[in-house]
């Protein structure tokens, strides 16, 4: 179980001189981690996605998270379940939040309500539910426990996509023009989110056959959600197109990189202990380009590479390779993740 500690100031403010990250968002990730515990310790039947599931997945979470995604079976009476878990210590009270879709997914929306520690003030926490039949491929079950958290007594273990799967899935969120979030909705934020974690997911996935069954399950779900005609060929290039954008610094589809950029300015007080800027952003989209176009080409052989040097002296094989000369002298295990992907899509129109 969580110790109540982590949600007094003293512990918010040890976090911070620790990490030297924003003090709200530490306040508003740990109390989202209250959440958790409170709608698993009312047996509540769910499985838990989303970034803030990535802080229990990963050895050592990377980003700050604050509310709670979570999915349940298709005519689940959840709520019982939520009338308990708002008297769960740190909540008092909550509220449903209805909001009218644009698409056919099934969803409701819950404020948690607690007083800061830090300030007094009431602040809120969001329960996103998602009614959905199971689609990963494969769950696992890990504890309510990482380095940012006090725990005492017996753990409580939650249920949640493994590494493949949930990249799977995040991969779709990431195509702003198809499956993903989109631009001009003031959510730039969250789609650079996504970027960022599929590049974290990617560094600690170990088979793309899971990936690339997930990623089929849920892109085909959600263009059926949203009536899209298009193909999940078509997604994949949607990605891979902003990866470029993103790794060119606007020289592919420019008109896009505005958004990109905020998104990336944004983000960077989410990251915990980690610098975060145009260049990283670059770094991580030329990973997630090569895992969108091995997804897309049917490519099993993913390489990890080390050592950029011996890439330094190639060209990509449908960039321009001037779009990536600064990657190229300053980040050559990037630009080996480029090359690879010109490589694998030499023969197809993006």
């Amino acid at each position: 179980m969580l110790s109540k500690k982590i949600f007094t100031q003293e512990y918010i403010s040890e976090l911070r001189g620790r990490t030297g990250d924003d003090p709200l968002m530490i306040e508003r990730t740990l109390f989202a981690f209250g959440l958790l515990e409170a709608i698993k310790s009312v047996d509540m039947p769910f499985v838990f996605k989303g970034g803030t599931s990535l802080m229990l997945l990963l050895d050592i979470p990377r980003r700050f998270s604050t509310d709670i995604d979570i999915v349940v079976e298709p005519g689940t009476d959840i709520d019982s379940y939520i009338e308990k878990a708002k008297k769960v210590f740190p909540f008092y009270d909550k509220e449903e939040d209805i909001r009218k879709g644009k698409n056919n997914i099934e969803k409701r929306h819950f404020r948690f309500k607690y007083l800061s520690p830090s300030s007094g003030k009431e602040v809120v926490v969001i329960l996103d539910v998602l009614f959905e039949e199971r689609q990963y491929p494969n769950t696992v079950f890990k504890p309510i426990k990482n380095n940012l958290l006090v725990t005492e007594g017996e753990d409580l273990i939650v249920e949640m996509p493994d590494v493949e799967s949930i990249l799977g899935d995040k991969l779709t969120a990431f195509a702003p023009h198809t499956t993903g979030i989109e631009f001009g909705q003031d959510k730039e934020l969250e789609i650079i989110k996504q970027l960022f974690d599929c590049a974290t997911l990617f560094d600690a996935m170990k088979d793309i056959e899971i990936v690339r069954d997930s990623y089929n399950k849920v892109v085909r779900s959600e263009m059926s959600y949203r009536g899209l005609t298009c193909s999940v060929e078509d997604v994949l290039k949607d990605t891979i197109r902003g990866c470029l954008c993103i790794a060119t610094r606007g020289g592919s589809n420019p008109d896009d990189f505005k958004y990109y950029i905020d998104g990336i300015g944004r983000i960077r007080n989410h990251i915990i202990s980690q610098m975060f800027n145009g260049e990283i952003a670059g770094a991580y989209a030329s990973r997630v380009m090569y895992l969108a176009a091995s997804v897309l080409t049917g490519n099993d052989s993913i390489l990890d590479i080390k050592d950029g040097g011996e890439y330094v002296a190639q060209k990509p094989e449908i960039f321009k390779p001037k779009w990536f000369s600064y990657m190229r002298i300053v980040d050559p295990v990037s630009y080996g993740y480029l090359i690879e992907a010109s490589r694998l899509l030499k023969n197809i129109e993006i």
